[in-house]
C-alpha cells in the first residue's frame, strides 16, 4: 500500500454520514433560529403581536431548516465517506507545494468558465425566444428546459478544446506567497462574477421594481450556516466537547423542529398578525405563500393556510371565484356572508338617454395614450422644473369636457382596453381563456367601432404594438387597421412607436378631409409606457426612484409632442368643426408608495390604487361647451358617450353610461365607479374595488388575501392610512355596497 492511499484510509472517518449529519443539522436549526428572530424582531417589534408573529415564525422557518440541514448532511458525509477527512487542506497543500498541478488546475477552471458562458449566453437567447416572446409561457418553459439538457453537455464538451489554450493562458497567472493561483483565481472570477451581475441588475434592469429585499435575508441563511459551522467546530470546539450526549441533543432539537409547525401553523391569525406576516415580513411571506400553495384540502386552488383566502378547504364549492348563491345558506365566495340582494339597475349606472335636441353628425377621433396619470397633466396642476410637461394636452383640455376623476377598470392594458372598447367590467369580456396575460377578446363582445361601423361609419385603427395584432381580438369592428412595425413584447417595452405611428395618422386624416366620408379613427401613442426610454431632449438628472419617476415625466412631454402633431393635423384639414376628439389612456403608474406582499409596486397591472387607475378622459365636441367635471366616472362610460353624441344606438351589453348629458348642463345623479384586478399567470391576484359617488371613499377587496381595505380620499389621496378596522360602520355600509355589485350586478 502506498503512503497516499494509507494516508486516504487512516483520514477516512469513522460513521461519516451521522456526525455530517448531526453537525449539519444543528447548525441549520440555528441558523433558522437566528433568522427567524431577525425577521420577528424587524416585522414585529412594536406592533402588539411580536409573540404571535415569532410563535408563527418559529414554526414557518423551522422545516426548511430541518430540510437544508439534512440536504446539506448527506452531501457533507458523503464527501468524507468518499475523500476522508481534511480533503479540502489536502487539495490546498497540494496545489501550493506543486505548480504544475496548480497551474493545470487554473487551466481547467478558466475552461470551465469558458465553457459556462457559453451556456449562459444559450440559455439567454433560448429564454427569450421560447420563454419572452411567446404567450402561453408554461410551454415555453418546457421547451426552454429541453433546450438546456440538449445545450448543457454540448457546452460542457467544449471546456476541453478551451483547455488547450487556458493551459498556456494559466502559466501568467501569479501565486501570492502561499495562496495557491488557483484559489486566487477563483476568488477573483467569482467577485468578478457578482459586479458583473449586479451591474446588470442596477443598469440593465428596473431592480426598483424587483423583490431583492427577502433574497438578502434567504443569502443569509448560508453564511449564518457556515458561521455556526465554523464557531462550533472552531474556536467553539473545546465547548462543544464538553457537551454531553451531542447526538441525543440534535435528534430532541430536529424533533421539536419538525413538531413545531403542527403546533404553531394552526387556525387561522389575527388580521393584523397575517398582515404582518404577507406583507410587512422579511422571508415569512414567501414561507407563508409556499405553504398556502402546499396546503389546499379540497383541491380548489385556493388554501386556508394562516388566513388563507379558502374558508371553507373542506369543500371544493367554496372558494374566492365561486358564484354567490343568494339565499342558500353558503357564503360561497369567502366573502363574508349569504347574501340575498336584488340587483339594482342604479348601481350599474345604466340609464335611458334623456330626450334632447343636441345632434352631431360627425365624425370622431379617439387618442389613447398608453400608461398616462392624469394628476402628471399640467392642466390638473402637475409642474417639473417650474412647468407643465403637457402644453398641447393643456390646451386640449382648456377647450374640452375634462373629466377629471376619470377611473379605468383594470390597471392593465390587455384587461383595460377591451373593458374599455365594449363597455363592460373586465370579468364580463367573454375571451378564450380568463387566467392569461394576454387573452383573446372573442366575436361576441360588441365593441363601440362595431356598434360605429354598423352605422354606417368608416372605422380606422392605426397602432404599433404587439397588443393590437388581429389574434388578439381587440381589433374587431374596424373597416382597416394598420399596426404595422410592431415589435413583440420585449421589443415594444423599449420601443419609441409614434414616429412611426403619428405620421400615418396625419396622411390619414388628410386623405379622409378630402374623401368627405364620415369616419371614426382611432390611435394608440405608446411611448410613456416602462420601460422608460430617454430622449436627447430630456436629459435624466436624478437617480433612484426619483430618477425613475423623471423619466417617465419626460416620456409624457415626449408623447404631448407627438399628440401634438395630430390635433393640428385635425385643425390642419378643416376637421376641428366637424370631428370630436376623445383622449384617454387605459392605465396609470406606480412609483414605490405602496407595497403588496412585501413588494414595493412599481410600474402597473398589480392593484387597485388610484395612482394606476385615474387616467385623463376628455371630449373635445364641437357645439359642446368646455368644462371641468370632478365627480367619478368609468372607462366604460367613453364608447357609450361617443355612441350617443355620434346619433348612434348603444348596444344591450353595454354596462357603463352615457356622459353627455352632464356635458350637457343636465343633472346627473351621482353612481359609485369600480375597477377589478383579475388573476393572470404573470400576477395571480384578485381584488374589486369601489369609489363612493361623492368620491370620498374608496374600499378595496383583496379576495385572494382575504383582505379589507378602505381609504379616505379626501384626506388621504396617496391611500397611505388603511382605515378599515378604524373606521367600522363606515367599512360595514361599503363592504355591503361593494359584495352587492360583485354578488349581484356584476354577473351577467
Amino acid at each position: 500500500m502506498t503512503d497516499d492511499i494509507r494516508q486516504q484510509a487512516s483520514d477516512l472517518a469513522p460513521r461519516p454520514y451521522s456526525r455530517a449529519l448531526a453537525a449539519c443539522l444543528g447548525a441549520a436549526l440555528a441558523a433558522g433560529l437566528s433568522l427567524a428572530l431577525v425577521d420577528t424582531f424587524m416585522t414585529a417589534s412594536g406592533s402588539g403581536h411580536l409573540i404571535d408573529f415569532a410563535l408563527i415564525a418559529l414554526g414557518l422557518y423551522a422545516l426548511p431548516s430541518v430540510l437544508a440541514g439534512a440536504l446539506a448532511g448527506v452531501i457533507a458525509g458523503a464527501w468524507r465517506a468518499t475523500f476522508g477527512a481534511g480533503a479540502a487542506p489536502r487539495i490546498w497543500r497540494r496545489l501550493r507545494d506543486e505548480p504544475d498541478t496548480d497551474r493545470a488546475a487554473a487551466a481547467w477552471v478558466l475552461a470551465g468558465g469558458a465553457a459556462a458562458l457559453v451556456f449562459m449566453r444559450v440559455a439567454g437567447i433560448a429564454a427569450v425566444v421560447l420563454v419572452g416572446n411567446v404567450e402561453r409561457k408554461g410551454t415555453g418553459a418546457l421547451l426552454l428546459g429541453v433546450a438546456l439538457v440538449v445545450a448543457l453537455p454540448v457546452c460542457a464538451s467544449l471546456a476541453l478544446p478551451a483547455f488547450r489554450v487556458t493551459r498556456h493562458v494559466a502559466r501568467v497567472i501569479p501565486r501570492v506567497g502561499s495562496i495557491p493561483a488557483t484559489a486566487l483565481l477563483v476568488a477573483g472570477g467569482g467577485l468578478a462574477v457578482a459586479a458583473l451581475c449586479a451591474a446588470f441588475v442596477f443598469l440593465k434592469l428596473d431592480w426598483r421594481a424587483l423583490n431583492l429585499g427577502q433574497y438578502g435575508l434567504y443569502a443569509m441563511f448560508p453564511a449564518v450556516f457556515t458561521g455556526w459551522l465554523v464557531l462550533w467546530y472552531g474556536r467553539g470546539a473545546v465547548l462543544r466537547e464538553r457537551v454531553p450526549a451531542r447526538g441525543v441533543a440534535v435528534v430532541v432539537a430536529t424533533t421539536v423542529a419538525v413538531l413545531l409547525p403542527l403546533l404553531t401553523l394552526r387556525g387561522a391569525p389575527a388580521d393584523a398578525t397575517v398582515a404582518l406576516l404577507t406583507e410587512d415580513s422579511l422571508g415569512a411571506r414567501t414561507l407563508v405563500k409556499i405553504g398556502r400553495s402546499l396546503i389546499d384540502r379540497d383541491g380548489d386552488g385556493q388554501s386556508a393556510f394562516l388566513g388563507g383566502p379558502d374558508c371553507d378547504d373542506g369543500n371544493p364549492n367554496v372558494h374566492r371565484d365561486a358564484p354567490e348563491i343568494p339565499g342558500n345558506g353558503i357564503d360561497d365566495n369567502c366573502a363574508g356572508g349569504d347574501r340575498a340582494i336584488a340587483a339594482d339597475p342604479g348601481r350599474r349606472g345604466v340609464a335611458a338617454a334623456a330626450d334632447r335636441t343636441f345632434s352631431f353628425d360627425g365624425n370622431v377621433v379617439v387618442i389613447a395614450v398608453d400608461t398616462l396619470r392624469t394628476d402628471k397633466i399640467g392642466a390638473h396642476g402637475y409642474r417639473r422644473d417650474g412647468k407643465s410637461l403637457t402644453p398641447r394636452l393643456d390646451a386640449f383640455a382648456a377647450q374640452s369636457a375634462n373629466f377629471t376623476r376619470a377611473y379605468a377598470q383594470a390597471p392593465n392594458t390587455p384587461r383595460s382596453f377591451p373593458s374599455m372598447f365594449t363597455s363592460q367590467f373586465p370579468s364580463q369580456v367573454a375571451v378564450d381563456k380568463a387566467f392569461k396575460n394576454y387573452s383573446t377578446v372573442l366575436p361576441e363582445n360588441v365593441t363601440v367601432f362595431e356598434a360605429l361601423r354598423d352605422a354606417g361609419i368608416h372605422t380606422i385603427g392605426i397602432s404599433s404594438h404587439f397588443y393590437f395584432i388581429e389574434e388578439r381580438g381587440i381589433t374587431q369592428g374596424f373597416d382597416e387597421y394598420d399596426n404595422e412595425g410592431a415589435k413583440d413584447i420585449a421589443g415594444s417595452n423599449a420601443d419609441i412607436a409614434s414616429p412611426r405611428t403619428v405620421p400615418k395618422v396625419e396622411a390619414r386624416l388628410a386623405e379622409l378631409a378630402k374623401s368627405g366620408k364620415r369616419f371614426a379613427l382611432f390611435t394608440h401613442l405608446f411611448e410613456p409606457h416602462s420601460s422608460y426610454v430617454k430622449h436627447d431632449e430630456y436629459p435624466i438628472t436624478l437617480k433612484g426612484t426619483e430618477g425613475l419617476e423623471q423619466k417617465y415625466d419626460y416620456e409624457i412631454a415626449y408623447t404631448d409632442g407627438w399628440l401634438g402633431h395630430i390635433l393640428d393635423a385635425i385643425d390642419a384639414n378643416g376637421l376641428a368643426g366637424n370631428t370630436m376628439v376623445v383622449i384617454v389612456s387605459d392605465h396609470g403608474e406606480a412609483f414605490g408608495v405602496h407595497k403588496v406582499a412585501g413588494k414595493k409596486m412599481f410600474f402597473h397591472g398589480q392593484t387597485l390604487y388610484d395612482e394606476l387607475l385615474r387616467v385623463p378622459v376628455m371630449f373635445r365636441v364641437p357645439g359642446v361647451a368646455p368644462g371641468t367635471y370632478d365627480e367619478p366616472i368609468m372607462l366604460v362610460d367613453v364608447a357609450p358617450t361617443i355612441l350617443e353624441t355620434l346619433g348612434v344606438d348603444r348596444p344591450e351589453s353595454f354596462v357603463g353610461r352615457s356622459l353627455l348629458g352632464r356635458m350637457l348642463g343636465e343633472a346627473v345623479p351621482p353612481r359609485p365607479v369600480y375597477a377589478e384586478l383579475l388573476p393572470a399567470p404573470s400576477w395571480d391576484h384578485a381584488w374589486k374595488m369601489m369609489v363612493t359617488g361623492d368620491g370620498k371613499s374608496k374600499i378595496i377587496y383583496r379576495s385572494s388575501d382575504a383582505r379589507w381595505e378602505l381609504y379616505d380620499l379626501a384626506g388621504d389621496p396617496q391611500e397611505r392610512e388603511d382605515l378599515f378596522a378604524a373606521r367600522k360602520q363606515d367599512a360595514a355600509a361599503l363592504q355591503d355596497a361593494l359584495l352587492a355589485w360583485i354578488e349581484v350586478d356584476l354577473p351577467r
